[in-house]
């Protein structure tokens, strides 16, 4: 018994030969139109695309109106506090300058109630003032009494001069000390010391000098830097 040979088949090959029997004006007509096609879903996504970028620049344009809208409303309202306020740089420099002068005119201020009681406290007891003389610097007369006296040393600003009595020489000296101690003064000198006589009531009469230094200013209105 024979066998009937089959022809062996190829994987993915036609089973039969295939002939393509299309005429090549209709096998063009397919290829134009399958890249009419493509050619307008490309048209279509150019559309698209730009269609997208028109709605995002107007979004954008309105975005940055909306802005400038804002800043020139913050700029009217800024404006109109300028003018509301226009007098308070004027006010300040005023008020700077008052302050200024009053720290001027008052920088060579001593409280002299608080030196007056301190001369007090050093006196001793058998000893009394009887008068006092001041000369100090002040803004407007500058120094005084350069040439002479405590007022020559530098860096003095007042010369204090004061008449008194003293029933010891011991009281005196301890006079002197006493007006040495007292803060802001310097130079303490007893000018003349002279035995004088009250009705039978035997005295030295003394004359002091004492110069004052810049830390008896009270300095109440000095600013500070």
């Amino acid at each position: 018994m024979s066998e009937t040979m089959q022809p062996a088949q190829v994987a993915g090959a036609p089973v039969l030969p295939q002939v393509n029997l299309l005429p090549p004006h209709v096998r063009a007509r397919r290829r134009v139109a399958v890249a009419r096609v493509w050619l307008v879903l490309a048209v279509l996504v150019v559309l698209l695309l730009t269609s997208m970028a028109a709605v995002w620049t107007q979004w954008q344009r309105q975005a940055a109106t909306a802005d400038l809208v804002e800043v020139q409303d913050t700029n009217q309202a800024l404006l109109a506090q300028q003018t509301q306020y226009a007098e308070v740089p004027q006010v300040l420099r005023e008020l700077k300058a008052r302050q200024d002068a009053r720290e001027l005119a008052m920088s060579t201020e001593m409280l002299w109630s608080a030196y007056l009681a301190a001369l007090s406290a050093v006196t001793p007891l058998d000893a009394s003032i009887d008068t006092i003389s001041v000369a100090q610097d002040n803004v407007w007369t500058g120094a005084q009494n350069q040439a002479t006296g405590p007022l020559s040393t530098p860096g003095t600003v007042g010369q204090v001069s004061l008449n008194g009595r003293a029933l010891t020489l011991n009281g005196v000296s301890d006079w002197e000390d006493g007006l040495a101690a007292i803060p802001g003064v310097v130079n303490v000198e007893m000018t003349s010391i002279e035995v004088s006589d009250d009705n039978g009531n035997v005295y030295y009469a003394v004359g002091a000098t004492f110069a004052m230094t810049p830390d008896a200013f009270a300095n109440r209105f000095l600013t500070e830097q």
